[in-house]
């Protein structure tokens, strides 16, 4: 059966904008949580609560939004592969924040873009390109720029926000895939469905503690926010396209600096900082580029 496309919502670009950068604060302020709960609970544990809270909420929602609304998707195995995508991604972040600096965690995941890329030349068939080869190779030195190796300040740890990068990549190019195909509820209800029974399987082996009954509150609430962001962001690219909001996605860069040094008392070195600032210019002009390309298609 043939697939069919969605028709595109009207062009909002300032409430586009709006919600990316509401995002991005409350994504850097569900992560310094997720690091804070990190001392007491395994990051298996977390995903699986996290993850678990949004698929009880949406099966709660079920009878009064419908299910075809909910759970009705023309392409369930690509919505299979982005939960799987979107998980691993996941649970290599919360391993990050338990072991790295708040603002360092987040920097290095700043690589993902690049690596959609790259990897949409290969996955979608699209052209790079001399220009967007070039930037690419200029936000791979600004992960070296943080990870400074031959400086003594190399960690092992740092191999899990960039293999976070890479899966976090491979879902933003199934995304690019069923955008258009399937509205943005049933994208949001699959990605916590696999992030729930996946885990299922192996948290019983990583449970570390129970929550008491406040802290469960909590978890369950900063489940439910953490959808809501994700489908703020959904929103956000319905509302304006990715050329036009991306650059904002940036502005994670300060709320991890702020949220690091006003929460755990971290102040990022220079390293950090300029890798930082250089993943994330080559990422604007990046989107630059592409945007540029799209019009002459």
């Amino acid at each position: 059966m043939a697939v069919r496309s969605r028709s595109v919502q009207a062009h909002r670009p300032l409430l586009g904008i709006a919600l990316m950068v509401a995002y991005t604060a409350l994504a850097n302020g569900l992560d310094a949580f997720t690091k804070w709960m990190c001392e007491w609970y395994a990051p298996p544990q977390l995903i699986w609560i996290r993850y678990t809270s949004q698929t009880i909420l949406f099966l709660a929602l079920m009878p009064y939004l419908g299910v075809r609304r909910v759970a009705g998707t023309q392409i369930p195995l690509i919505q299979l592969g982005r939960g799987l995508a979107l998980l691993a991604s996941s649970m290599l972040f919360v391993m990050s924040l338990s072991l790295l600096p708040f603002a360092t965690a987040n920097v290095l995941t700043f690589v993902s873009p690049l690596l959609v890329a790259a990897l949409s030349a290969f996955a979608l068939g699209e052209n790079i390109g001399l220009a967007r080869a070039s930037t690419i190779l200029a936000g791979f030195a600004g992960v070296v720029v943080v990870i400074r190796p031959g400086f003594g300040s190399i960690e092992p740890a740092m191999i899990f926000p960039l293999l976070c990068a890479v899966t976090y990549a491979g879902y933003q190019v199934l995304t690019r895939y069923t955008a258009g195909i399937d509205a943005a509820l049933p994208s949001l209800f699959y990605t916590s469905l696999v992030g729930c029974l996946a885990p299922s399987l192996v948290v019983p082996f990583f449970w570390a503690a129970t929550p008491s009954p406040l802290e469960a509150g909590l978890l369950f609430v900063h489940g439910i926010l953490a959808g809501l962001g994700h489908f703020m962001l959904i929103k956000a690219l319905s509302y304006a396209p990715a050329s036009t909001i991306a650059p904002f996605g940036y502005a994670s860069l300060l709320w991890s600096v702020a949220f690091g040094f006003m929460i755990f008392g971290e102040t990022p070195d220079w390293g950090t900082v300029l890798g930082g600032l250089i993943l994330a210019l080559a990422g604007v002009r990046l989107v630059r580029l592409e945007a540029r390309a799209a019009t002459r298609r």
